[in-house]
């Protein structure tokens, strides 16, 4: 039974104490809330939300401002004492402050004399007028000589009540109050914009959804470049408000200014000007817009924008397309011409298109198209003399054809005094530029470049027996079991697994540089006594390949070589064979 009335007194505690907390949820708390709040509303200095404002008034001794908001967009626009668009940030922060204004100190419910506290002949009144159609007018007065509060008094109110409020903030200029946005255009709406720089002319003109470049020189423009310029004009801010009536244009350097620039819009039918003259200090320039006509101050880093080169506004890219689009290509160099075109079959795959020229280097032809896509001008000539560039008659030519029956042709001139850079011209905008020589090198290649020169040709697979002749030793290796082994001059067990692949790899990649027909060569070539014969045989010991490397070329990193049978000298790499091994140790796994 004592168990049984302890029970009873812990269900009785938890009752009560759940009554505690319901009283506290729903009648204390609520109650409390509402204190509070109607505490808060009766200290606020004005009851509005900023949303709730239509339009309001900053009446001051040297005149009216008048604000109100665009009822299509809710932005700022001031109405007097001159039609402009506000600084809707600075506008909002003002209406801000006011909405939390509280007051700190009721002064005088009943003052004789508004004077004393600067409310007689206010230095500012702040007239609210409410989307409701409610109108509220705050009075601001002196500062308090004790602290940093402001006096205060509501017009349709006798009491006088401080206040801690930012007076600076509520007292804001018309230059603080208006915005400061440059020129106010989208950037995806223009269409054409003119740039002057001193005596340079540039213009860039929307084409669709590209931008070209039209003088200095016709080219196509950089897209992002171009729209990342723009965006940098469009969010420039200005720095400072002189003169809304200007006079002397000249004397600050807007008569005739180093800097011009327009914008179009041709959709929206509008169109933006800036003037920028003399430095005015050391951060900002004099400026002037065609609408309004008011001197204004811009950031030097606007001046720096607007003075790029042209050349940042170019594709730099030498040409643009598609690899699989091309279909043919064509190289000029002096009275010698090569078209290769590509294999409809195999795209990876290209064939000379006169068949006696013999096999193409298709790999040769794919990286050229890659060079072409990476290649990048280096500058232009905004000259159009030929004949001083010596494109009036083009060293060499190349051109690519592309699917669609449309063709791009480069012309290589002459190179500058420094022979660092080459000047060329292509056939899409006739604009001469310069490329860098070592790009050059890579994209005027010769009609012989096409060439397959693989000097030996053979499949791998059916090589089973390699020798290699050195002047007193011979190294043989037979293919047995798919496995490599050495015949001569003795056998090894411990050779390296590989030797036989590597070797073949080496002599199937092995390329001339050149042809020498050999009644013309002077110079001892050393093949009569060869200081290495390589030779490759099939199961049935037929030759596959065999090619004899004799002496190096006079002042050159080459030696010749000369496939048997082929009176024709075919000059290499002498470092090209380095991988062939010459003694028994460099065929050992344990080699170094």
């Amino acid at each position: 039974m004592k168990f049984r009335g302890t029970l009873w007194n812990t269900l009785w505690l938890i009752l009560i104490l759940i009554g505690l907390f319901l009283y506290l949820a729903f009648v204390e708390s609520p109650e409390a809330e509402r204190k509070d709040a109607e505490e808060t509303r009766s200290k606020q200095v004005l009851h509005f939300k900023v949303e709730e404002v239509k339009a309001f008034d900053l009446i001051k001794p040297s005149g009216t401002i008048k604000i109100q908001r665009n009822p299509e967009n809710s932005l700022w626009d001031i109405t007097r004492p001159q039609a402009l668009r506000g600084e809707d940030g600075v506008i909002n922060q003002l209406l801000l402050t006011l909405e939390e204004a509280r007051i700190s100190q009721v002064v005088d419910e009943e003052p004789k004399d508004l004077a004393e506290f600067g409310l007689k002949n206010p230095s500012l009144q702040i007239a609210l007028r409410l989307k409701s159609g409610e109108s509220k007018t705050l009075l601001v007065g002196d500062t308090s000589p004790i602290g940093h509060d402001t006096y205060i008094k509501l017009a349709d109110k006798k009491r006088v009540a401080l206040s801690f409020l930012d007076k600076n903030l509520l007292n804001s200029s018309l230059n603080d109050l208006r915005s400061r946005n440059l020129l106010d255009f989208a950037t995806r709406d223009v269409t054409a914009v003119d740039l002057k720089l001193n005596k340079q002319f540039q213009r860039f003109v929307k084409e669709g959804e590209h931008w070209k470049l039209t003088a200095p020189v016709n080219v196509q423009g950089d897209d992002d470049e171009i729209f990342n310029f723009l965006d940098s004009v469009r969010t420039e801010r200005i720095e400072d408000f002189i003169s809304e009536a200007p006079k002397d244009l000249d004397s600050i350097g807007l008569k005739s200014p180093h800097i011009l620039l327009n914008i179009q819009a041709d959709k929206a039918k509008q169109s933006w000007t800036l003037k920028i003259g003399k430095l005015r200090d050391q951060q900002s320039y004099y400026a002037q817009r065609g609408k309004p006509e008011n001197i204004i101050s811009v950031s030097k880093i606007l001046v720096q924008t607007l003075s790029k080169h042209p050349l940042s506004f170019m594709e730099k890219s030498l040409v643009s397309f598609k690899d699989e689009d091309i279909t043919a290509i064509e190289s000029r160099d002096g009275g010698e011409t090569a078209r290769v075109v590509r294999d409809s079959d195999h795209k990876e795959q290209w064939a000379f298109a006169n068949p006696g020229n013999g096999a193409v280097d298709s790999a040769a032809i794919n990286t050229l198209l890659f060079d072409l896509q990476e290649a990048r001008i280096h500058n232009f000539a905004p000259s159009k003399n030929l004949k001083s560039f010596g494109l009036d008659a083009p060293k060499k030519e190349l051109t690519i054809f592309k699917e669609d029956g449309s063709k791009i042709t480069l012309q290589l001139g002459n190179n500058d005094k420094n022979k660092h850079y080459y000047f060329i011209t292509r056939s899409v905008d006739q604009t001469i530029f310069d490329l860098d020589t070592e790009t050059v090198n890579k994209v005027f290649r010769s009609p012989d470049d096409f060439k397959d020169k693989k000097l030996l040709k053979f499949d791998p697979e059916q090589v089973t027996r390699i020798k290699i002749e050195y002047p007193g030793k011979t190294f043989e290796l037979d293919k047995q079991d798919n496995q490599w082994v050495m015949v001569r001059p003795e056998e090894l067990d411990d050779l390296k697994p590989f030797v036989g692949k590597d070797i073949l790899w080496t002599l199937s990649n092995l390329e001339y540089e050149k042809k020498l027909d050999s009644k013309n060569v002077l110079e001892e070539t050393g093949l009569e006594k060869p200081q290495l014969v390589l030779t490759l045989q099939d199961s049935s010991s037929k030759t596959l390949g065999q090619l004899k490397i004799g002496q190096s070329l006079k002042n050159q990193p080459l030696v010749y070589s000369q496939r048997i049978g082929d009176p024709t000298l075919y000059p290499i790499k002498d470092r090209t064979l380095s991988e062939i091994p010459d003694s028994l140790e460099r065929f050992r796994k344990k080699a170094n």
